[in-house]
């Protein structure tokens, strides 16, 4: 039988819109995760795609407590209002710096 296996599923290419930074939330080509590298539009980088705790940083307005479910938004903007994508559950709250740690959610259907 011929291996059919391509990846550990941890991460998949994209490609990106727009000049993003490394660690960077996003959601491009149908998956959300975490930018492991910066490019520019145009740029295959990889995001990370596996259920692990990120930190990252969340807007002044977000409230994030732990427990909470942040969404991610289609311009990979991450809150806890547009619930089009749940994202991520929250493990460390929202400090005095708007930094969150999140476990990333698996990538499932989008609401409708």
């Amino acid at each position: 039988m011929a291996e059919t296996l391509r990846s550990d599923g941890k991460a998949v290419e994209i490609t990106l819109t727009e000049l993003t930074t490394k660690g960077t939330p996003v959601r491009v080509d149908g998956f959300m995760g975490i930018l492991m590298a910066s490019g520019s539009s145009g740029d295959i980088v990889a995001i990370e795609i596996a259920q692990r705790v990120h930190e990252m940083t969340v807007g002044v307005g977000v409230t994030a407590a732990k427990g909470d479910i942040l969404y991610i938004a289609e311009d990979g903007t991450v809150d806890n209002t547009n619930t089009e994508r749940a994202f991520c559950k929250i493990v460390r709250a929202k400090d005095s710096n708007n930094i969150v740690w999140g476990l990333l959610l698996p990538q499932g259907a989008e609401s409708v």
